[in-house]
Protein backbone atom coordinates (compact mmCIF):
# COMPACT_ATOMS: atom_id res chain seq x y z
CA UNK A 1 0.00 0.00 0.00
CA UNK A 2 1.40 3.48 -0.39
CA UNK A 3 2.15 5.49 1.96
CA UNK A 4 -0.16 8.79 3.27
CA UNK A 5 2.04 11.04 1.98
CA UNK A 6 2.16 9.53 -1.63
CA UNK A 7 -1.44 8.95 -1.57
CA UNK A 8 -2.02 12.60 -0.74
CA UNK A 9 0.11 13.39 -3.62
CA UNK A 10 -1.59 11.75 -6.13
CA UNK A 11 -4.65 13.21 -4.99
CA UNK A 12 -3.63 16.65 -5.36
CA UNK A 13 -2.45 15.96 -8.40
CA UNK A 14 -4.96 14.22 -9.72
CA UNK A 15 -3.55 11.16 -10.78
CA UNK A 16 -5.43 8.75 -8.26
CA UNK A 17 -8.55 6.48 -9.69
CA UNK A 18 -12.39 7.71 -8.72
CA UNK A 19 -12.60 5.01 -5.95
CA UNK A 20 -9.29 6.06 -4.22
CA UNK A 21 -10.16 9.70 -4.92
CA UNK A 22 -13.58 8.96 -2.33
CA UNK A 23 -11.48 7.34 -0.07
CA UNK A 24 -8.80 9.50 0.50
CA UNK A 25 -11.55 12.32 0.16
CA UNK A 26 -12.88 10.58 3.49
CA UNK A 27 -10.04 9.83 5.21
CA UNK A 28 -8.72 13.67 5.17
CA UNK A 29 -12.33 14.03 6.86
CA UNK A 30 -12.21 11.89 9.48
CA UNK A 31 -8.69 11.24 10.52
CA UNK A 32 -6.28 14.17 11.93
CA UNK A 33 -3.31 12.60 10.76
CA UNK A 34 -4.11 12.73 7.21
CA UNK A 35 -6.07 16.38 7.31
CA UNK A 36 -2.63 17.40 8.69
CA UNK A 37 -0.54 15.85 6.03
CA UNK A 38 -2.85 17.13 3.65
CA UNK A 39 -2.61 20.77 4.45
CA UNK A 40 0.89 20.33 4.61
CA UNK A 41 1.80 19.70 1.08
CA UNK A 42 -0.97 22.00 0.21
CA UNK A 43 1.18 24.43 0.79
CA UNK A 44 4.18 22.78 -0.56
CA UNK A 45 1.94 22.73 -3.93
CA UNK A 46 1.64 26.33 -3.67
CA UNK A 47 4.68 27.38 -2.89
CA UNK A 48 6.27 25.27 -5.82
CA UNK A 49 3.96 26.63 -7.95
CA UNK A 50 4.83 30.01 -7.74
CA UNK A 51 8.61 29.44 -8.39
CA UNK A 52 9.56 29.88 -11.99
CA UNK A 53 11.91 27.71 -13.44
CA UNK A 54 14.74 29.25 -15.65
CA UNK A 55 14.68 28.12 -19.36
CA UNK A 56 18.39 27.49 -20.52
CA UNK A 57 19.66 29.48 -23.41
CA UNK A 58 19.41 28.74 -27.14
CA UNK A 59 22.63 27.35 -27.51
CA UNK A 60 22.90 25.41 -24.25
CA UNK A 61 22.48 22.18 -26.03
CA UNK A 62 25.27 23.52 -28.60
CA UNK A 63 27.89 24.19 -25.56
CA UNK A 64 26.91 20.89 -23.82
CA UNK A 65 27.55 19.06 -27.01
CA UNK A 66 31.00 21.08 -27.76
CA UNK A 67 31.95 20.64 -24.02
CA UNK A 68 31.51 16.63 -24.47
CA UNK A 69 33.00 16.74 -27.53
CA UNK A 70 36.20 18.47 -25.89
CA UNK A 71 36.58 15.84 -22.66
CA UNK A 72 39.13 12.71 -23.89
CA UNK A 73 37.78 9.60 -25.08
CA UNK A 74 37.44 7.04 -22.51
CA UNK A 75 40.10 4.26 -23.95
CA UNK A 76 39.21 0.53 -23.95
CA UNK A 77 39.77 -1.30 -21.06
CA UNK A 78 42.68 -3.84 -22.46
CA UNK A 79 42.79 -6.71 -19.65
CA UNK A 80 45.36 -8.96 -20.47
CA UNK A 81 44.95 -12.76 -18.76
CA UNK A 82 48.35 -14.45 -17.54
CA UNK A 83 49.17 -17.52 -19.91
CA UNK A 84 50.36 -19.50 -17.38
CA UNK A 85 47.23 -19.55 -15.51
CA UNK A 86 45.60 -20.82 -18.97
CA UNK A 87 48.48 -24.23 -19.30
CA UNK A 88 47.67 -24.28 -15.64
CA UNK A 89 44.29 -24.66 -15.88
CA UNK A 90 44.37 -26.59 -18.89
CA UNK A 91 47.15 -28.93 -17.66
CA UNK A 92 45.03 -29.47 -15.10
CA UNK A 93 41.95 -31.16 -16.91
CA UNK A 94 44.13 -32.68 -19.24
CA UNK A 95 45.92 -34.42 -15.89
CA UNK A 96 42.26 -35.60 -14.68
CA UNK A 97 41.26 -36.81 -17.56
CA UNK A 98 44.53 -38.85 -18.27
CA UNK A 99 43.91 -40.07 -14.34
CA UNK A 100 40.34 -41.04 -15.32
CA UNK A 101 41.46 -42.84 -18.65
CA UNK A 102 44.36 -45.25 -16.70
CA UNK A 103 41.86 -46.12 -14.03
CA UNK A 104 39.19 -46.95 -16.71
CA UNK A 105 42.07 -49.39 -17.73
CA UNK A 106 43.35 -50.22 -14.95
CA UNK A 107 40.23 -51.61 -13.57
CA UNK A 108 38.72 -53.38 -16.45
CA UNK A 109 38.69 -56.59 -17.41
CA UNK A 110 40.23 -57.16 -20.84
CA UNK A 111 39.08 -60.24 -22.26
CA UNK A 112 36.61 -59.54 -24.64
CA UNK A 113 34.13 -62.06 -26.84
CA UNK A 114 32.70 -60.39 -29.34
CA UNK A 115 30.33 -62.21 -31.60
CA UNK A 116 28.64 -60.50 -34.89
CA UNK A 117 25.11 -60.37 -35.41
CA UNK A 118 23.86 -62.60 -37.80
CA UNK A 119 22.23 -60.32 -40.53
CA UNK A 120 19.92 -61.71 -43.04
CA UNK A 121 20.30 -59.65 -46.36
CA UNK A 122 17.45 -61.48 -48.18
CA UNK A 123 15.62 -58.22 -49.15
CA UNK A 124 12.99 -60.16 -51.84
CA UNK A 125 13.78 -57.74 -54.91
CA UNK A 126 10.96 -59.55 -57.01
CA UNK A 127 8.38 -57.56 -54.52
CA UNK A 128 10.08 -54.56 -54.22
CA UNK A 129 10.95 -54.73 -57.95
CA UNK A 130 7.45 -54.14 -59.97
CA UNK A 131 6.49 -52.82 -63.55
CA UNK A 132 4.70 -50.48 -60.71
CA UNK A 133 7.65 -49.24 -59.09
CA UNK A 134 9.57 -48.41 -61.92
CA UNK A 135 6.74 -46.51 -63.94
CA UNK A 136 6.14 -44.45 -60.18
CA UNK A 137 10.26 -43.53 -60.38
CA UNK A 138 10.19 -42.52 -63.84
CA UNK A 139 7.24 -40.66 -63.58
CA UNK A 140 8.85 -38.98 -60.42
CA UNK A 141 12.35 -38.19 -62.44
CA UNK A 142 10.25 -36.95 -65.28
CA UNK A 143 8.74 -34.17 -62.96
CA UNK A 144 11.73 -33.53 -60.99
CA UNK A 145 13.55 -33.21 -64.77
CA UNK A 146 10.65 -30.65 -65.92
CA UNK A 147 11.13 -28.65 -62.91
CA UNK A 148 14.84 -28.04 -63.04
CA UNK A 149 14.27 -27.10 -66.78
CA UNK A 150 11.78 -24.41 -65.92
CA UNK A 151 13.89 -23.04 -63.20
CA UNK A 152 16.73 -22.87 -65.57
CA UNK A 153 14.70 -21.20 -68.38
CA UNK A 154 13.42 -18.81 -65.76
CA UNK A 155 16.83 -17.70 -64.54
CA UNK A 156 18.10 -17.32 -68.28
CA UNK A 157 14.80 -15.34 -69.23
CA UNK A 158 15.64 -12.92 -66.00
CA UNK A 159 19.15 -12.56 -66.82
CA UNK A 160 18.36 -11.58 -70.36
CA UNK A 161 15.91 -9.00 -68.97
CA UNK A 162 18.10 -7.37 -67.29
CA UNK A 163 20.66 -6.73 -69.53
CA UNK A 164 17.84 -5.38 -72.01
CA UNK A 165 17.74 -7.35 -74.89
Amino acid sequence: MNTIEEQLWNYIDGNCTFAEKIEIEAKIKTNLQYSAVYKELLLVNSELSKLEFEEPSMSFTRNVMEQVNLELKPVALKTKVDNRIIYSIGGFFILSIVAIFGYVIASADLNFKFDLPQINFDLYENKIINPTSIKIFLMVDVVLALIYIDSFLRKRKDTTQKKGV
